[in-house]
């Protein structure tokens, strides 16, 4: 008798997902969603503000009453603490449709909070939980008990976790407190490029000259410090685009009058200024793997960025990304004397030369 094959059900969950086909919130893990497609599985995804587009994927769109969305959940939710309740029906219904969509063969949970826990708190068999940074320095915040039950793992179930960069990993080992550490691996999200023009095309296209042109693409809160980043690019004789949104951007505005700021704009549009740019400029901190600067390494369009996540080591093997390495709290003004390394890389690499050579830096800022 012939054996009838089953084709493997899996579960995504997560609070980052694209609203529309060009949208970047969640953009990974679209990728790996299709990735999955294109392995003959059975996906469902669950997610607030999801919509199914192209994809064979059965999408779950849940009720979250503002709670989720940009610049990021906790932005929104310190904006409007009532929204607090749309992140609590999230969870319960995510976890009814969980429940009724059921069983799966594996879940994966992209972010540890909510999505891992309470979401997947009572599930059973194969969880992967993927760590991106944010959701792993919010459990750090909580106090000790929260956290041991936030990682304890419910009889019957498989959990393991993915971490997207080995920085990230060594921070989450260090948390369980016990000797019955799970599985842990370093793996960055996958990330989709579609198709650009070329970079003079899209020079001519975005109306940019022969200037030098430095863009920056983030969330505009205080963790990404682009007001750090804006300080730099302002001593270097550049135009400067900020593609972005978010609680930070009226004070960013009032501050850099000579800056361009785009707002929240597409993915492919926010990929077509990192293609036409010089160079890409991060200034953020708290990171794991950067998927600006891997959009744009992938574009062959140069990085310069504060040391974050494995930054540090992609550029012992990529001379394309510049990485200034944090100075020690006790120094005098650390942020200013990592902001005048941030230009010494911007007038190095978009001028060649050092600040004594280069009439492009503005001396007035040095």
């Amino acid at each position: 008798m012939r054996q009838i094959e089953t084709v493997p059900r899996v579960l995504f969950i997560t609070t980052s997902y694209p609203s529309e086909r060009d949208d970047s919130a969640g953009h990974f893990v679209r990728a790996e969603v299709n990735l999955a497609l294109a392995d003959g599985h059975a996906v469902t995804v669950i997610a607030p503000r999801a919509k199914r587009d192209a994809e064979r994927a059965r999408v779950i769109d849940r009720p979250h009453f503002g709670a989720f969305g940009s610049p990021g959940a906790l932005s929104r939710l310190r904006a409007r603490p009532d929204r607090w309740l749309g992140a609590l029906l999230f969870v319960m219904t995510a976890r009814s449709a969980a429940r009724k969509f059921g069983p799966f063969d594996r879940t994966v949970a992209h972010f540890i909070l909510p999505s891992s826990w309470p979401i997947c708190a009572l599930s059973t068999g194969e969880i992967e939980v993927v760590v991106h940074g944010s959701d792993l320095g919010l459990l750090e915040r909580l106090p000790r008990f929260i956290r041991e039950r936030v990682l304890r793992t419910r009889p019957g179930a498989r959990r393991s976790y993915r971490c997207v960069s080995t920085e990230l990993a060594e921070r989450l080992a260090k948390l369980f407190t016990n000797d019955d550490v799970p599985e842990i691996r370093v793996v960055p999200s996958p990330i989709e490029m579609p198709e650009l023009g070329s970079k003079a095309t899209l020079r001519e296209t975005l109306g940019i000259g022969p200037e030098k042109l430095v863009v920056i693409v983030a969330r505009l809160i205080s963790s990404k410090r682009v007001d750090v980043a804006l300080r730099a690019a302002g001593a270097i004789e550049a135009k400067v685009i900020v593609c972005g949104d978010g609680p930070e951007r009226q004070r960013l505005e009032r501050e850099f009058l000579n800056v361009h700021f785009c707002g929240k704009v597409p993915r492919k549009r926010a990929l077509e200024w990192m293609a036409a740019s010089d160079v890409v400029l991060s200034a953020s901190l708290e990171e794991g793997a950067p998927t600006v600067v891997r959009e744009a390494r992938a574009l062959g369009v140069p990085v310069v960025a504060t040391e974050a996540g494995d930054l540090a080591k992609w550029a012992d093997h990529d001379c394309g990304l510049f990485v200034v390495k944090p100075r020690p709290a006790s120094s005098q003004n650390p942020e200013r004397v990592q902001e005048q390394e941030l230009i010494l890389n911007l007038a190095r690499l978009l001028f060649g030369g050092s600040p004594g050579i280069c009439g492009q830096v503005r001396r007035k800022r040095l």
